[in-house]
């Protein structure tokens, strides 16, 4: 008997895991969802590759700012200007979701000041509705 409680007891330490993750993401027959995205010029379409790869570099994050220029309820069309910004924009674009919306937010700003130069430049190239957001930045 008191060998059998002992068993039990100690169970869940012989059945455990030994990964974060509860799959092999090699052992995905599909390609990795495309939503939510984060694209930037170090890491490319997917938030789900940086989870995966052990060796991403790692990135201090700081107090700062971005620029919002977009946000709407539909995934879908928050994915379709997504695509058409990120053909246009040369900077860190990010699609977030902050319920109920979808934000698309652009670069990395140290101060308000270096904002305020990008969104003038964006506003008297055709862009509208944009506003400056705080955020945490990659340093």
């Amino acid at each position: 008997m008191k060998s059998i409680f002992i068993f039990l007891l100690s169970s869940p330490f012989i059945f455990c895991q030994d990964s974060t993750y509860w799959f092999d993401f090699k052992d995905l027959k599909k390609n990795i969802p495309k939503t939510p995205k984060v694209l930037d010029k170090i890491f490319e379409d997917t938030q789900f590759y940086i989870l995966h790869d052990s060796k991403a570099k790692s990135y201090e994050l700081v107090d700062g700012f971005r620029l919002q220029l977009y946000d709407d309820s539909s995934v879908i069309n928050a994915n379709k200007t997504f695509e058409k910004l990120k053909k246009e924009l040369s900077d860190s674009l990010y699609l977030e979701f902050e319920a109920p919306f979808y934000k698309i937010r652009y670069g990395n700003f140290k101060t308000k000041q270096d904002a305020e130069l990008q969104k003038e430049y964006l506003v008297n190239n055709g862009m509208k509705d944009i506003w400056i957001v705080r955020s945490r930045i990659k340093n």
